[in-house]
């Protein structure tokens, strides 16, 4: 990772050692673990590595510089509808830039910019890192939907504090439901939340993808467990779907745009959430 051989790392290691006078790293139970002055020394080594990083920033904003790389990391659901609405935007201003773009989990994006592999992350928020700034771009709601002539549909009605008709998950226990991986997808969790409160076993159909679930649900295969980003986003239907609210309170999840706390942004990552922001907001 650091370019360099084993003994070459040690040598220096036991170099810094001995100029300062201590120990950086002690073996316990057979792995080196950092001292109280590694941990000291690892923590400034970071932040030298930040303002570096900061400089390199602000040089490229006074020269006024447009040509560089954005660095984004981004969930996969999310890369579908977010890519195509913002990158037009963003190449108009920087023609020149290059795009490095991470597609992965929540858990591997904020490590990314934990690390300083990836400027910016774009994903759903379940908790929030002390290390990291957010700015919330938009709430999704959650929400299912289904075909336009769902034999149900009939029972949905208008309920405060609902963006959709509302109906009762009870009265669909023996539908069949498309839902997220309910052991690593918060969606997936939610759904069999919802299931557990109404008391309802239904028969669910696992489905990563999160519009194959909607195309599915239109055509009347069954049921899709969404965020209702799948109404202002996916429109690839062939028919119309219905999306309907449910649960006995509204659950949103936070959309949020994330970097390294305390750190400067260069202009260019600057402007790319001020796009993402804008354009976003015109959904709303």
């Amino acid at each position: 990772m650091l370019y360099v051989s084993q003994p070459t790392l040690s040598k220096f290691i036991s170099s810094m050692e001995n100029k300062l006078g201590v120990k950086f790293f002690e073996k316990i139970n057979g792995k080196f673990v950092p001292t109280p002055y590694g941990k000291a020394y690892i923590e400034y080594g970071q932040k030298i590595l930040q303002l570096e990083s900061e400089l390199k920033n602000s040089i490229n904003d006074i020269s006024n510089l447009r040509k560089g790389t954005l660095s984004l990391a981004i969930t996969p659901t999310r890369d579908l509808y977010i890519l195509p609405l913002i990158l037009p935007e963003f190449r108009k201003v920087y023609p020149n830039f290059n795009i490095d773009i991470l597609e992965e989990s929540i858990d591997k994006i904020e490590s990314s910019i934990l690390e300083n592999k990836s400027k910016i992350g774009i994903y759903i928020a379940d908790e929030q890192n002390k290390h990291l700034h957010y700015e919330i771009l938009d709430e999704e709601e959650v929400v299912i939907c289904v075909c336009k002539d769902f034999k149900y549909i009939e029972f949905a009605e208008k309920k405060d504090g609902f963006k959709f008709p509302w109906i009762d998950l009870k009265l669909l226990k023996d539908e069949t439901f498309f839902i997220s991986n309910p052991n690593t997808a918060k969606l997936g969790k939610l759904s069999k939340l919802y299931f557990s409160e109404c008391n309802i076993e239904p028969k669910t159909v696992v489905i990563k993808n999160m519009e194959t679930r909607l195309r599915l649900a239109s055509i009347g295969e069954g049921i899709a467990f969404t965020y209702d980003i799948g109404e202002k986003f996916f429109k690839s239907f062939e028919k119309t779907p219905v999306f309907l609210s449910i649960g006995n309170v509204k659950r949103c999840n936070k959309f949020v745009v994330s970097s390294l706390k305390n750190v400067h942004l260069d202009k260019a990552h600057s402007d790319f959430i001020k796009i993402t922001k804008e354009l976003l907001g015109c959904y709303k």
